[in-house]
């Protein structure tokens, strides 16, 4: 039976999705799932009603989010995903070759159970890979006994929004960001999904940015195009000390990965994503509000600082 899923999006404004069939429907401890077909976008995973990942582009949003982190690193080994979800995100780690233990981390073991089972094509396997360790815990929690380990080449944090009372809402504050900092290799790259990139409202994304550069040296904003998110969308690379964000061998480091199954990622398109537009590059010159352990942020539309 036909359904209509309204994803809030502004004052008197929503998001219609036609939901031609659901495959999984489950309320967890931390959130609500929803796997579904949809017409236009394929089928498609919700959370809490708002729209995560999609057959149709998901590539859109994971290569972006992946590649030019661990291309700018040159050789990382050791990788640190917070959030691991759908899988798609070590999908694409593991196409590095350099790549020798991904250790992937997530709050809500059925997530990932209902994405192994009824989106398998996302994650293709890696969570079967001998070089994935899953781990099913807070990543605060793992942050803080990474000092017993060796350091990170690169953190991923790709985590649901930071709506209040949603599980990561605490990891978009200063004192998260110094604790990934410590866990980070010196020339290691910090990678996070920010949110929503708003033209004409800027607060949020400065507010992130400015965070993010109390625990880091370089931060760099990275604006992506992902239809089914209906806006643009942004990846935040960030670094204890300045890397070359386009090295003079991008092409042998693009020439590693497998360019048959890349939808979205290549050395031209690295040399776009590290150039900000300008209407980015002058609105995040103006400071936003650095959020500590007692703000909070939202990217629902409308109920930013």
């Amino acid at each position: 039976m036909t359904e209509i899923l309204h994803e809030p999006w502004d004052a008197g404004m929503s998001v219609q999705f036609r939901i031609d069939e659901v495959h999984a429907r489950r309320r967890t401890p931390y959130q609500e799932l929803l796997v579904a077909e949809t017409e236009t976008y394929g089928r498609c995973l919700f959370i809490d009603d708002l729209v995560q990942s999609t057959e149709a582009d998901e590539a859109l949003y994971h290569e972006p989010f992946v590649h030019p982190a661990m291309v700018i690193h040159g050789a990382p080994r050791r990788v640190l995903v917070g959030g691991a979800g759908e899988g798609a995100t070590l999908r694409e780690l593991l196409r590095h070759p350099t790549v020798e233990h991904v250790l992937a981390v997530d709050l809500d073991p059925e997530v990932i159970e209902v994405c192994k089972e009824h989106l398998p094509a996302w994650s293709d396997g890696a969570f079967d890979d001998p070089r994935v360790t899953l781990r099913i815990e807070d990543v605060q929690v793992t942050l803080a006994e990474a000092q017993r380990e060796p350091p990170w080449d690169v953190i991923l944090m790709d985590v649901t929004d930071p709506v209040e009372d949603g599980p990561a809402v605490d990891v978009f504050t200063v004192e998260f960001f110094e604790r990934a900092a410590a866990a980070l290799a010196d020339d290691g790259i910090f990678v996070l999904q920010s949110g929503e990139l708003d033209p004409h409202d800027l607060h949020l994304a400065r507010t992130v940015r400015s965070t993010l550069g109390e625990a880091f040296s370089w931060v760099h904003m990275i604006p992506i195009h992902v239809p089914s998110f209906h806006c643009i969308w942004s990846v935040t690379l960030a670094a204890k000390r300045p890397p070359v964000a386009v090295p003079d061998d991008l092409e042998a480091r693009v020439a590693r990965l497998p360019a048959e199954r890349l939808r979205a990622y290549s050395a031209a398109m690295h040399r776009a994503l590290l150039t900000q537009p300008p209407w980015l590059e002058r609105g995040l010159a103006v400071p936003g509000r650095v959020l500590r352990g007692d703000g909070l942020v939202t990217y629902r539309k409308g109920a930013g600082p």
